[in-house]
């Protein structure tokens, strides 16, 4: 199936479980976080040794371990995680250059373009913080 734009399920593990875990006073560990997610546990955990790896998390092994964030959750925009998992995002682009176009107005009328533009200022104004679990 084709979609509009794409984030990969590594980047919605990493910010659903980022969400989590800076919502919340208790740590969180693997297989409770994939049981709240219904995420697969295998990947689950590959995505949040990533997220220690980079320093977003830290991770205490043990019966009372868990995940700890290790960055300001307040200050940890939904962008820089989602370009740290996916990578830098890229602008929507024709396949047909300006100038080699047939039609006078465009058929995507920067439509494209502009929800690019939303949906980046939407991830860089919200933060991992900025969300409430439901009960």
């Amino acid at each position: 199936m084709n979609t509009l734009f794409n984030i990969s399920e590594g980047a919605t593990i990493a910010l659903h479980c980022l969400a989590i875990i800076a919502t919340s006073d208790k740590k969180y560990n693997v297989n409770q976080l994939a049981e709240r997610t219904r995420f697969s546990k295998n990947h689950l955990a590959k995505i949040m040794n990533i997220l220690v790896k980079n320093h977003y998390l830290d991770s205490e092994r043990g019966p009372k371990g868990g995940f700890t964030m290790r960055v300001e959750k307040s200050k940890t925009s939904l962008f820089e995680v989602l370009e740290m998992i996916d990578g830098k995002l890229t602008k929507f682009e024709c396949t047909i250059s300006c100038q080699d176009c047939y039609f006078e107005n465009c058929l995507f009328g920067d439509q494209p373009g502009h929800f690019n533009a939303e949906f980046i200022h939407y991830l860089k104004n919200n933060t991992v913080s900025d969300f409430s679990l439901k009960q």
